[in-house]
């Protein structure tokens, strides 16, 4: 399958990785708001395709699925120009700014019949599926802890006064679209929809979350999901139960699970070693595409616009409003 690369930051080196385990991918074309990026991109992997700009990619007859690694605010636009093409997308996360925009996505998925994948890692892993099935050891939940804070590198160009990309609004970025949606993504694909949520933030000048909280509620239980960009933790990811509880490492690969039942006290890991989970997405991109269609079973589309009506919800309550929201 004939790729072409919109973007050329660190998470398309992170794609091109993942392409050299799946052996029907081939990237065959870039392009990047900078040209000069796309031309060191190209030669880094040796891509024979540059272009100008990606309407000119997607009009090539060169490539056969398309993946967007651009700012968030450019997701929605470059994916319905694709799909009204008939070319299927791979889009990063987040799929999209608001609820609004994936659901105008997922419509002209269906229009066009065409396959359209949200690009968010740990839901297509081997590990999540391991957790859903090991619930039911720990009995009854009873309270719940997702957590992803990681120091940005870029916070000290911030402070300098540089302001990087990874804290602007009229990108639509902040810690809860880069991190958060990490771990309320892994909530929602293991639990469902809440009763209910709260949320919480703390806001830069540049209004966009440095950190914040949000809060699920369900039956008998609560969903804690912290997240940073300007801090780091040692809090681990757990699903406390009255017969046990189960952890895991990096709430964006899950590529450690552990299970502690309280008859034995014993610490025993369940999850599948995997040298690169990133890669079980793209394996489920091409199968799908080639059964022709339109949404993963993994994660269809109903989950991924439940995934951002919560999402959307909990930065409106954050206080973190973009332009593209319209309010």
């Amino acid at each position: 399958m004939r790729f072409g690369i919109v973007g050329t930051n660190f998470v398309s080196d992170m794609f091109m990785k993942a392409a050299s385990y799946v052996e029907e991918v081939k990237v065959v074309g870039v392009c990047s708001g900078r040209k000069e990026n796309a031309i060191k991109f190209a030669l880094k992997y040796d891509i024979e395709n540059i272009y100008d700009d990606y309407i000119s990619m997607l009009e090539s007859g060169e490539i056969e699925a398309i993946y967007i690694a651009t700012p968030n605010v450019n997701h929605k636009k470059m994916t319905l120009e694709a799909l009204k093409r008939k070319v299927p997308v791979f889009c990063e996360k987040p799929f999209a700014v608001n609820d609004k925009e994936v659901k105008e996505m997922v419509e002209s998925s269906k229009k066009n019949n065409t396959y359209l994948h949200n690009g968010i890692v740990p839901l297509y892993t081997q590990n999540l599926q391991i957790i859903k099935d090991n619930l039911e050891k720990v009995g009854k939940i009873r309270k719940v802890t997702f957590s992803f804070c990681k120091y940005s590198s870029r916070y000290d160009a911030y402070l300098k006064g540089e302001n990087p990309t990874t804290f602007r609004n009229e990108l639509a970025n902040g810690s809860i679209m880069d991190l958060g949606i990490y771990v309320l993504s892994d909530a929602i694909a293991l639990f469902g929809k809440p009763k209910s949520l709260n949320a919480s933030a703390i806001l830069l000048e540049t209004q966009v979350d440095a950190c914040g909280t949000i809060i699920l509620s369900y039956d008998e239980f609560e969903v804690v999901l912290l997240h940073s960009k300007v801090s780091d933790t040692e809090i681990v990811s757990e699903i406390s139960g009255e017969k046990g509880m189960i952890h895991f490492e990096i709430p964006s690969l899950i590529n450690k699970v552990y299970l502690t039942l309280k008859e034995d006290n014993v610490k025993t890991q369940i999850s599948i070693d995997n040298e690169y989970p990133y890669m079980f997405q793209l394996k489920d991109f091409v199968k799908n595409v080639k059964e022709g269609n339109i949404e993963s079973n993994k994660v269809p589309h109903s989950l991924s616009i439940l995934i951002h009506e919560i999402l959307t919800e909990a930065r409106k309550q954050s206080g973190v409003i973009y332009k593209e929201d319209n309010i």
